[in-house]
């Protein structure tokens, strides 16, 4: 570890946690590389499901037909039996994210909805409900989701034990599968269930428009991320880890050219005695600073323990309460 990752780790907030995770996943891809450890993700962890409220579909008439989706239900599974992540696919944009292992995974996903139709007639002008019908169909398509595994460190400090600085920390992981939209075709409408849409009065059209609709809402936003967290992984992220997911631990730690970190009372910040800091409950942090802060608007706080700090804003002036970190 260089001087300014060891200063960092010592700041006894969430710096430190940042840079304790991001040294943590630095040393585990290097470690994974060197000894051709991968990461086992099994097929029954990767199933995500997910309900989606009913909607109207447009049968392109006013009163002989009308219909509703109903019992709309999302799911999306992993394909192969198994996969094995591991830190070859790690780009600059994981590296950020703290990934240790990555994976570019063929996944299926299902749509299962019921079709709704009420057939009306006018009588009198006005439209009268004569009976309706229901029937289930589904959509399905496939395409390549990303499933990266992350470390985070919290509560990270540095410690000197006997005469070796240490880095201290709690250790967890996240494995998040993250769907590549443009990889995913088409979706094929009543693949595995029979509904005539005929039958309804219903344009194939308009059903394919409503369960493309949805799947678009899985696929294309751009921000679909779901953390798995099966038991089974679990497991295999602390077999491979080689600790308790949620354990703190306490690694020794070595310069930059590989000789042992001795304890030294320069250079060192703050020891975190008494426990790390954060800011009082209602306060948020002032930059990178030890101090906290408190918007009052027009009232004049009391800012026991702290200081005021006023601010003119044209007849107006306004109200912060300052606080150091405790």
């Amino acid at each position: 570890m260089d001087a300014r990752t060891f200063q960092a780790c010592s700041y006894c907030d969430a710096r430190a946690d940042r840079a304790g995770s991001r040294a943590t996943a630095n040393a585990l891809r290097e470690y994974m590389t060197r000894n051709h450890v991968a990461i086992t993700v099994n097929k029954g962890d990767v199933r995500v499901t997910e309900r989606f409220p009913d909607e109207n579909v447009n049968t392109g008439r006013s009163c002989s037909v009308r219909a509703r989706a109903m019992g709309v239900v999302a799911s999306v599974t992993m394909l192969p039996g198994t996969v094995n992540l591991g830190p070859q696919g790690v780009v600059y944009i994981d590296e950020i994210q703290n990934a240790i292992a990555v994976g570019s995974v063929k996944h299926a996903f299902t749509v299962n909805l019921s079709i709704r139709a009420y057939f009306g007639a006018k009588i009198f002008g006005k439209c009268r409900r004569i009976g309706r019908k229901t029937c289930s169909t589904d959509g399905y398509s496939e395409g390549t989701n990303k499933i990266s595994v992350s470390i985070q460190a919290s509560n990270v400090l540095t410690e000197c034990i006997g005469g070796r600085e240490h880095l201290t920390f709690n250790i967890n992981a996240k494995v998040v599968d993250e769907a590549i939209g443009k990889t995913y075709k088409p979706v094929q409408v009543g693949k595995k269930r029979s509904c005539d849409l005929r039958v309804l009065k219903i344009k194939i059209g308009s059903m394919n428009s409503v369960v493309q609709g949805l799947a678009t809402k899985y696929t294309n936003t751009g921000k679909r991320f779901n953390q798995l967290r099966g038991s089974r992984l679990v497991g295999e992220l602390q077999k491979k880890l080689g600790v308790q997911l949620g354990s703190t631990v306490s690694i020794k730690l070595n310069n930059s050219n590989g000789s042992p970190m001795t304890c030294q009372a320069t250079g060192r910040a703050a020891s975190c005695k008494g426990g790390r800091k954060s800011c009082p409950s209602g306060f948020v942090r002032v930059g990178q600073t030890a101090n906290c802060q408190k918007y009052n608007g027009t009232r004049r706080p009391s800012c026991r323990g702290g200081r005021v700090v006023p601010r003119r804003y044209g007849s107006m002036t306004l109200y912060w309460c300052y606080m150091p970190m405790v």
